[in-house]
């Protein structure tokens, strides 16, 4: 695991506590915008990619919080501009709302003031933050009026909404998990309680269930379940009731974001490559690895969006110029690969996402060094398949070789035609989803579907060091990547 804890937030270099934000510099897209209307990227360039839609916001905009309201409105936040815009994608329509009030200092400093999350209430108002403010600001689409409160430790890092109404937040440089209660009947609409989680923990991502708070904690490596109590219908406190690990058994790289479903946890870990699954009862820890990146550095996978009721799993990479979505049934990644580009770099950052309310399948998301936002849809189908011929490998000290073989098929109902695809392998063996001591070897590579469709993949065994792993195969096209997972174990 990295020994430096960085998140990735592009533009200068900011440490909060222990934790370091690893910032890249970029220029801006010149990109001229007339009536301050957004264009269809892929009008431009017809077939770039059919999976992804992408949308230009004003030069200088750097987005970052997005929502998708209950209505399909696309809601997203400058970091630069200091502007809240409001998406219409039926009508590819924009409007923008500068970010202040009558008692508002944080718009006049010149600051970048990163949004990290955004969500809407009952009531339809949309709330957010600025990271590096001490202050929760709430809009109301209808009056198009901003109201702040300046009552809170730091500004939220995450915020989710409980089935009662009430906003749960994490400050990641507060050290606290916070709640913000609608008082009915009083003076003060909305009163705000926090939490200390401890020095240096470093709350980020928050999932809620019935009466119970979990936490990812940065700092700590850890995973935090608490149990919520009440007094005549108000939160009253929360107590600590289980960590993740409670031992040196395991050890997480930098766990971000979090969905628990029964018994089982989905945390992405962004100091890796992995999107990676916890049994609760039998304390086991799968590993599933990203296709590697082409720059031979973690991906780096971030906030976590459930999807078709706990069957799919969107995640953003934050290096890995992809969005990605997991299909928990049949343990299968796609990786949506965004077409744009900066003009002075490889990587283009997808800082944040937000699912469609209405469609599991349409993931929203932001690009902070392009001035864009995107959409997938993942209910395109892919232009090929990719199956394995066994789900579990074996090598050791005397079965140094085995071999699998690999059907790679083509699907006539994709929307485009492409007969070449590549092929890859990945491995939870290390950070940046690479093999440690194997040699990997694709008898045929890349495939012509018109021609091929059997391909052998050799592993060698170099003295790779024991364990239990996961490995991936990917069928990537330059559009899209699948792959599939096998368990890989290694023993003396």
């Amino acid at each position: 695991m990295p020994s430096i804890k960085r998140l990735i937030l592009v533009g200068a270099v900011v440490s909060i506590v222990i934790f370091t934000f690893s910032i890249v510099n970029t220029s801006l897209l010149n990109e001229k915008n007339p009536n301050n209307k957004l264009f269809l990227n892929t009008s431009e360039n017809p077939g770039i990619n059919p999976y992804v839609k992408e949308y230009s916001l004003p030069a200088g905009t750097f987005p970052n919080g997005i929502l998708v309201d209950k209505n399909e409105t696309v809601w997203v936040a400058g970091s630069k501009i200091n502007s809240l815009f409001r998406f219409d994608p039926k009508h590819e329509k924009i409007e923008s709302y500068q970010i202040e009030n009558d008692s508002s200092q944080d718009n006049k400093t010149g600051r970048s003031l990163m949004v990290w999350t955004m969500l809407q209430d009952n009531d339809g108002l949309i709330w957010f933050s600025q990271l590096g403010t001490d202050s929760i600001w709430r809009f109301d689409p209808n009056t198009g009026k901003f109201d702040s409160n300046h009552s809170v430790s730091a500004a939220p890092f995450q915020m989710k909404l409980d089935k009662s109404g009430n906003i749960w937040f994490t400050t990641l440089s507060g050290n606290t998990v916070g709640v913000i209660q609608k008082i009915q009947n009083s003076n003060e609409k909305y009163q705000i309680t926090e939490f200390g989680t401890g020095n240096d923990t470093q709350p980020a991502g928050l999932f809620l269930t019935n009466n119970e708070l979990w936490l990812t904690e940065i700092s700590n490596q850890k995973i935090v379940k608490y149990s919520v109590t009440y007094d005549n219908g108000l939160v009253k406190n929360i107590h600590k009731i289980l960590e993740i690990p409670a031992d040196n058994k395991i050890s997480l790289g930098l766990p971000t974001d979090l969905v628990v479903l029964d018994e089982t946890i989905w945390l992405t870990e962004h100091g890796t490559s992995f999107l990676t699954k916890y049994q609760i009862n039998s304390e086991n820890l799968t590993r599933f690895p990203t296709s590697q990146n082409a720059y031979q550095v973690t991906t780096l996978p971030f906030w976590i969006r459930e999807a078709n009721n706990g069957k799919g799993i969107w995640f953003n990479e934050h290096e890995g110029n992809k969005i990605a979505f997991f299909n928990t049934v049949d343990r299968t990644l796609t990786e949506y690969e965004i077409p744009s580009r900066p003009t002075d770099g490889y990587l283009v950052y997808p800082l944040n996402i937000a699912i469609d309310q209405l469609d599991g399948n349409k993931l929203w998301f932001s690009e902070w060094n392009t001035d864009k936002i995107g959409m997938v849809n993942g209910e395109i189908p892919l232009p090929f398949e990719i199956h394995p011929d066994i789900n579990k490998i074996v090598l050791s000290n005397n079965l140094k070789q085995q071999s699998i073989n690999i059907k790679v098929s083509k699907n006539s109902l994709a929307p485009y035609d492409n007969n070449i695809v590549f092929l890859n392998a990945s491995s939870s063996m290390l950070p940046t989803a690479g093999f440690e001591n194997i040699d990997v070897k694709f008898s045929v590579n890349p495939v012509d579907l018109s021609k091929t469709h059997q391909v052998q993949l050799l592993l060698r065994n170099d003295y790779a060091p024991p364990g239990n792993y996961t490995l991936g195969i990917s069928a990537y096209d330059g559009k899209v990547t699948k792959t599939v997972f096998l368990d890989l174990e290694i023993s003396h």
